[in-house]
């Protein structure tokens, strides 16, 4: 019975030294000829041609509504036009402070993360419900037990 042959157009994943290393010895046992490569070089330049003129009269099709579309997205859900993420020119951007709650409440996230990620994933939805129910303390405690630290 006949092996099924795999996809041509599957990529093999191999480093640059594995690619240099195959392609030599293809050429060598006069599978590949030098001018085979040579020609899908210089294919690889004309399909990169190609594909930047693609983009181009895409771009020009598009025209003022991807310019419109990447200024929302520079400025942010909710931001007045003219707010964009550039700082003026010698300023730098002052960072907002924290309240010391606000300060405590991520702190207590960040030992919450921590150990739900050491619980196995059957067991994370249990700790969940304790910390919705009755706090991320709470939570943090009983897992700290069970992991015994």
């Amino acid at each position: 019975m006949a092996r099924p042959r795999k996809n041509a157009s599957q990529t093999l994943d191999l480093s640059h030294g594995q690619s240099h290393y195959v392609l030599g010895r293809l050429i060598g046992d006069r599978r590949v000829s030098s001018a085979e490569v040579k020609r899908y070089m210089s294919e690889m330049h004309s399909e990169i041609q190609k594909l930047e003129e693609r983009l181009q009269s895409l771009r020009s099709a598009a025209g003022s509504v991807i310019s419109s579309t990447m200024q929302k997205i520079r400025r942010g859900p909710g931001r007045p036009p003219g707010s964009g993420a550039k700082a003026a020119p010698g300023r730098k951007r002052r960072s907002s402070s924290l309240t010391p709650e606000q300060r405590a409440s991520r702190q207590l996230q960040g030992q919450y993360l921590g150990l739900i990620r050491q619980i196995p994933a059957t067991r994370r939805a249990q700790y969940a419900k304790i910390a919705k129910e009755k706090g991320r303390e709470a939570a943090i405690k009983e897992m700290r037990s069970n992991l015994n630290k």
